[in-house]
């Protein structure tokens, strides 16, 4: 290694096995340290699904391809190749999936997940990938492109349905372990939404043109949302302050001039309610009190305190009335999971003195509010 004789271009194939030699070594990895991880027993569920589906048609699709959408020729000339998933992803178990997508997979090109505890957004990853060698190429690009379609003819594709054409193309060392990759046309392309492309498309992908997220409740409404707030959220977002793996990558892309559109844009549309269930009245009443007087015996103050303050400190606190139930539900869950002794964030500590009744209870209570409803606790907005 010291002379550098060894060929390291990627433009040359590997030795005769050596590429079969490392995927096994990859795949004997994967399965020993995710023989321990257990997966949620909600994978199926729609909402999931959909919402690991706008990160995967804006973060993976440009390597991994879809369903009637091959890869791009960038992407076959790297070694190794990644994936064709629509073909491969069946091979790999839930948590064996939960694995690699967290982790990433060294000399392969695939990244670890770049915010390392959100592991509530990686199992919505791993949701889709289960359901990806199913979906027809329309519900594919439903699911991961959203609201998108509506506007525009086309999102790095074209128009395309589920009849579509199919080329095989010779590339250079084609010989390579061919079954890893696709050559289905079209292929997916690389894009910088923010420089050529519409920002409130890409970003009604997942939060619908109207910013109330799509059904279900995985993706916030963030039409709620003061404008401050908004910018606030997307400029932590961007510098890494605030953790999260579907909102990093797009904030990075944004100025200054295109947060601002953004905060204004979504915060200027209709408030709606995200969620039209109703809880009992006895789940309600307990919510209020939660939300309003807190659980003195605890020390824990009223959630109004924050979150229905004036709005001087519209930037701090995000308006949650109308918000959905089970989006405040797996935040406050998720916010549990990590050590009360981390600072920085007051829900940390605030969630790790709630039950998981009291957690739905004031959720709910939340959530059958209305965006424009006065304060409960009789302070200006």
């Amino acid at each position: 290694m010291a002379t550098g004789l060894a060929n390291l271009a990627a433009s040359t194939p590997h030795p005769e096995g050596w590429a079969r030699l490392l995927h096994y070594a990859f795949q004997r990895s994967t399965a020993h340290h995710a023989a321990n991880i257990a997966a949620p027993a909600d994978l199926a569920n729609t909402a999931l699904i959909a919402k690991g589906a706008g990160y995967y048609g804006t973060s993976c699709a440009h390597c991994h391809g879809g369903p009637g959408l091959g890869q791009n020729p960038i992407v076959l000339s790297m070694r190794p190749r990644p994936q064709y998933l629509v073909r491969e992803v069946g091979t790999f178990s839930a948590p064996e999936l939960f694995w690699i997508v967290k982790h990433g997979v060294k000399y392969s090109g695939m990244p670890a997940y770049p915010a390392q505890d959100r592991d509530d957004e990686i199992w919505s990853i791993v949701s889709f990938l289960r359901a990806l060698p199913k979906m027809t190429t329309s519900q594919y690009r439903a699911l991961a492109y959203g609201d998108s379609l509506k506007t525009s003819g086309s999102v790095g594709v074209g128009p395309l349905g589920d009849t579509f054409l199919k080329r095989s193309y010779s590339f250079a060392h084609s010989d390579e372990w061919p079954p890893e990759s696709s050559y289905t046309h079209p292929a997916i392309g690389f894009d910088t939404f923010s420089i050529d492309g519409d920002v409130i498309k890409t970003c009604s992908r997942c939060h619908t043109d109207g910013g109330t997220g799509r059904d279900g409740g995985a993706i916030p409404n963030i039409a709620i949302l003061r404008p401050e707030y908004i910018r606030n959220a997307l400029t932590n977002y961007a510098s890494g302050k605030r953790h999260s793996g579907f909102m990093q990558p797009v904030a990075t892309q944004l100025d200054d001039r295109q947060i601002g559109q953004l905060a204004n844009y979504y915060s200027a549309q209709p408030h709606h309610r995200s969620d039209s269930a109703t809880a009992s009245a006895y789940v309600l009443m307990q919510g209020r009190q939660i939300a309003t007087v807190g659980i003195p015996a605890r020390g824990l103050g009223g959630c109004a305190d924050c979150h229905d303050i004036t709005k001087a400190s519209a930037k701090a606190f995000p308006m949650i009335d109308g918000q959905h139930r089970l989006y405040l539900a797996d935040r406050l869950r998720q916010f549990r999971t990590r050590p009360e002794k981390v600072g920085g964030n007051p829900m940390i500590a605030i969630t790790h003195r709630l039950g998981d009744g009291e957690i739905d209870a004031v959720a709910a209570y939340y959530a059958a509010r209305s965006p424009d409803a006065p304060s409960p606790i009789n302070k200006e907005r």
